[in-house]
């Protein structure tokens, strides 16, 4: 960006130049043309350069003034962007940051969640076989019991079958 005005000034003294000596060809040309008699070139030259130099020099200090303020208008406009560029690209580094210790803390969770389901099941696989223990005596007690109940009821009905037939004879 700084060789800009360097590079432009050399363009600028370039299209000068051409435009003098296409003028001075022109001139030439014409004059061969018209058979008129034709100035030397020094004297074309030296009267073109001493009128056109100040108007030529203040055309370049013009455009160099131009050019100069638009660089430091794009400079600005580009230190105004790169501070932008800067503060999103800081944003989006604290918003990375933070999705990293949210996705490692989420990571933490499900072992630590993996772990109680285990846990769980364990416990789980273990109360089913105690309630199944437990089931399973409850029904040999509860089958002893009707048996000793059956057992008392059929003794309680033989009795009351010989207390009839000795009421009855």
């Amino acid at each position: 960006m700084r060789n800009l005005g360097a590079v432009l000034a050399i363009g600028i003294t370039a299209v000068i130049i051409l435009v003098i000596g296409s003028v001075n060809f022109y001139l030439t040309a014409e004059a061969e043309s018209t058979n008129l008699p034709v100035d030397p070139p020094a004297v074309v030259e030296e009267t073109i350069s001493i009128q056109d130099t100040e108007a030529v020099q203040a055309a370049y200090e013009a455009r160099e003034t131009l050019l100069l303020s638009q660089i430091a208008e794009l400079d600005a406009e580009l230190v105004d962007r790169q501070e932008a560029y800067d503060a999103h690209f800081t944003d989006l580094n604290g918003l990375i940051v933070a999705a990293d210790e949210q996705l490692t803390q989420l990571e933490n969770q499900e072992t630590q969640l993996q772990e109680q389901i285990e846990q769980l099941r364990t416990a789980q696989d273990e109360r089913t076989g105690s309630y199944e223990s437990q089931r399973q005596n409850a029904y040999y007690q509860y089958q002893t019991n009707i048996q000793q109940l059956q057992a008392q009821l059929n003794e309680g009905k033989m009795r009351l079958n010989e207390a009839l037939a000795r009421l009855g004879q």
